[in-house]
């Protein structure tokens, strides 16, 4: 079963599962739910990080019923055993996870300048694209700053996994000179000449960063 669109942009409230009924095991949580008709049992368990999995058990000999995760498995007893289980887990992360699209804590701290600095919310614009967020100055509507989230392989950096980044207005000659310093980026997905981007990974500190939005607020007019 792939678990990861249910908890996409999810984060786990130790509050909430606890109420839901999970215990302490380990570093995480874990409960085990009885499904169809009691039958089997699912153990989820749910990682600090916020991965979860599950095993499902009968719940008469206790042996583990593994076809649920064999994706070549196919017929009508495993297809009602994944339907129970999907049902499950759509539960938990409904009830015990909050919904969190930007994770990054520079990008938390952003939205929270952008908010109290200029009254401007994120707008999700696009389908295709759920953790793209652009903001507008409320007086022409017109944008100055947009967050994304990207593969660190768009801008050449190394590890992996995504990245969430902000793209800013600046006057041309701004533009070149910021790209001397490897804190920043040609613009990812917009005019190069007027925009560049930056990391919100804590390279560039809050107060520059926070001045880089203002400017761009400006330019914005």
């Amino acid at each position: 079963m792939d678990m990861e669109p249910i908890f996409r942009y999810k984060t786990p409230n130790a509050e909430k599962l606890a109420a839901y009924g999970f215990s302490p095991d380990g570093d995480g949580v874990s409960r085990a739910i009885p499904i169809l008709r009691g039958a089997f049992n699912m153990d989820v368990a749910v990682a600090p990080d916020g991965s979860v999995r599950f095993r499902v058990l009968e719940k008469a000999t206790g042996e583990e019923y593994v076809l649920v995760h064999v994706d070549s498995a196919r017929g009508g007893f495993v297809g009602d055993v994944r339907k129970a289980c999907e049902k499950v887990l759509l539960d938990i992360a409904a009830k015990c996870f909050d919904t969190e699209i930007l994770k990054a804590e520079q990008t938390k701290r952003t939205l929270a300048f952008i908010k109290a600095e200029f009254s401007a919310e994120p707008e999700f614009l696009w389908e295709k694209y759920p953790d793209y967020a652009a903001f507008r100055r409320p007086d022409n509507q017109k944008w100055f700053a947009i967050i994304l989230t990207v593969d660190r392989s768009k801008l050449c950096l190394d590890g992996h996994g995504n990245v969430e980044i902000i793209d800013l207005k600046a006057f041309p000659a701004d533009v070149e000179t910021r790209l001397a310093d490897p804190r920043f980026f040609k613009a990812y997905h917009m005019n190069k000449i007027h925009w560049f981007t930056v990391c919100l990974d804590g390279s560039v500190p809050d107060e520059t960063l926070f001045a880089l939005i203002a400017e761009s607020w400006r330019q914005a007019k």
